[in-house]
């Protein structure tokens, strides 16, 4: 069952539940004209949502602000769910109800299509139709005042029945010069038909296929190329992470570039549909001049000093040396701490914007590598916030110290608490994130140091880096897939980072290392050699969570 992006909206759903029919009825129709009326790309007091819907003014006002993106597709699971639980039958109402397989017929859509809409706002209701059936449903009412909003959307999905017979030839003359000289498959042949002339893909192949089974002596996709199997993906997947360009691909391979360049595409629109971003929401976001905005703040105020003062830095003398490097990161003044927050959570904004707005089959190299950069500038602010407040971790830690605890131990525990406080802080609510911080970290500390004291914690590496070593009982295929995972893991750390754990863990030709013989290596102490594996262990698990 779908979830609730925003707490409040579901406790209010679970509210209406218990409301007269008739009040629900009226709640579901007000939920259904805030849907059309909502921009996704603004925020909404929670006050004024729930009076929209219910009518109801809160004694005590709530300042919190809901994402339109998150508020849209909470009041379209709120309208699907409550409808589910009046059981309306179809044949009581005076408004026609169209089913999916109507949408789909009346304006020449797929299903997938209509699912699409739905995402951008088309509200959906649950009916008992005359089969005594419960089925998705939508009211013509809603159908037309969406269509009259998105004629954009709706054109670029329903010009499936506006093809001229001048348009349908060129079709066919272009389907079948990619077939024959430039052997693309079927997905690539109707890809870059769709996108020369503003169609949907699916548009393309539907006129393509009805072609040839009509015609089926000159039949144009049975001259196609056959598809890229999963193995032939894998293969050009793991050349292309070894630096292999696609050119040199599209010749070891026989297929032209753009079949390469859309496997290529294809797994990192999929890596990035996999990232789990969540993003608190400002005001500022939203305006037309928000980056440079956004810049300026965060460009003005100085690292160097606290309230306006140079930082008075402080080391203890009993921590080891690789600790007290800690110490010599300046404090966030309160203005930098929160231009920081503000430049964290606006390019994660940014990013889950830009890929709700990916259509996948025209995504471009440039679009991918912009929604890249976005989740590059958060993690490298993140990273700001992080190092600035290290010594915070080595403090909490050192007062959690027990007989047979590794102040180590706590301290990589604590770092990673830390980096989920910096994904949860917000700074709307008035405190300093070292508040918050502390307090998260007391709180991490008082269930992981029980557990340390009996014995229970396991390892605190990484399971997938342990576990590449021990290969015998894997086939080849897994083994390549595992390594790939590893060497694209690895290549997010800096350079001597990644070194370090290569030699560790035994990734290289030699066998695993100790921290004194990494040292040896690198030339550094085995104390350092144990702080750089500590720092990257947490990056990489960082990364892996945010996956």
């Amino acid at each position: 069952m779908a979830r609730y992006r925003i707490d409040s909206m579901g406790d209010l759903a679970r509210q209406m539940t218990f409301t007269p029919q008739d009040v629900r009825v009226a709640q579901i129709a007000a939920a259904e004209e805030l849907l059309h009326d909502l921009d996704p790309a603004k925020a909404y007091p929670v006050d004024f949502v729930v009076f929209r819907i219910t009518g109801y003014h809160p004694k005590t006002v709530d300042t919190a602000l809901l994402t339109g993106l998150a508020l849209q597709h909470d009041l379209g699971l709120l309208i699907e769910q409550l409808s589910d639980s009046l059981d309306i039958q179809v044949r009581s109402l005076a408004e026609p109800v169209l089913t999916i397989d109507d949408v789909t017929e009346k304006f020449n859509v797929t299903s997938k299509t209509i699912q699409r809409w739905r995402r951008r706002g088309l509200p959906a209701r649950r009916f008992l139709f005359a089969d005594g059936k419960r089925r998705v449903g939508f009211l013509l009412s809603s159908v037309e005042r969406f269509f009259a909003s998105h004629q954009d959307q709706v054109v670029r999905g329903t010009n499936f029945s506006q093809v001229s017979e001048g348009e349908r030839d060129e079709i066919l003359r272009r389907a079948r010069r990619l077939a024959v000289y430039c052997q693309c498959c079927v997905h690539e042949i109707s890809r870059r038909i769709g996108r020369h002339m503003n169609r949907s893909p699916l548009t393309i192949q539907h006129i393509i296929r009805k072609h040839d089974q009509e015609n089926p002596s000159v039949a144009v996709f049975a001259q196609a190329a056959a598809p890229i199997s999963g193995e032939q993906r894998q293969r050009i997947l793991r050349a292309y992470r070894r630096g292999l360009a696609i050119g040199s691909l599209s010749k070891r391979i026989c297929r032209p570039k753009s079949t390469v360049y859309r496997v290529v595409m294809e797994e990192r629109i999929e890596k990035l549909n996999r990232r789990k971003v969540r993003y608190i929401d400002d005001p500022l976001y939203h305006e037309s001049d928000a980056r440079n905005a956004i810049d300026t703040i965060a460009s003005q105020e100085d690292l160097t000093t606290v309230n306006g003062k140079p930082e008075e830095v402080r080391v203890p003398r009993d921590l080891p040396p690789y600790l007290q490097d800690l110490y010599r990161t300046p404090l966030l003044s309160p203005p930098r701490e929160r231009a920081l927050f503000l430049k964290f959570n606006f390019h994660k904004f940014q990013f889950v914007q830009s890929r709700r707005d990916l259509e996948p089959e025209f995504a471009r190299s440039r679009d991918l590598d912009l929604m890249e950069s976005h989740l590059a500038e958060a993690t490298e602010t993140k990273n700001q916030i992080v190092r600035a407040n290290l010594r915070l971790v080595v403090s909490v830690a050192r007062k959690h110290m027990r007989a047979g605890l590794s102040l180590m131990e706590l301290i990589s525990d604590g770092n990673m608490t830390l980096m989920r406080a910096v994904d949860s802080f917000d700074i709307h609510k008035g405190n300093r994130f070292s508040t918050y911080a502390t307090l998260a970290l007391m709180k991490g500390f008082a269930r992981s140091v029980p557990l340390m004291l009996s014995g229970g914690s396991k390892s605190r590496r990484m399971e997938i880096l342990s576990d590449v070593p021990d290969i015998r009982g894997q086939g080849a295929s897994d083994r390549l897939s595992q390594r790939d995972e590893v060497r694209e893991m690895l290549s997010q750390l800096e350079e001597r980072e990644r070194n370090v754990l290569l030699a560790r863990f035994g990734l290289t030709d030699q066998s695993p290392a100790t921290f004194e013989e990494v040292g040896q290596r690198l030339g550094l102490s085995k104390q350092r050699v144990r702080q750089i594996e500590m720092t990257a262990i947490a990056k990489l698990r960082a990364a892996a969570e945010t996956k």
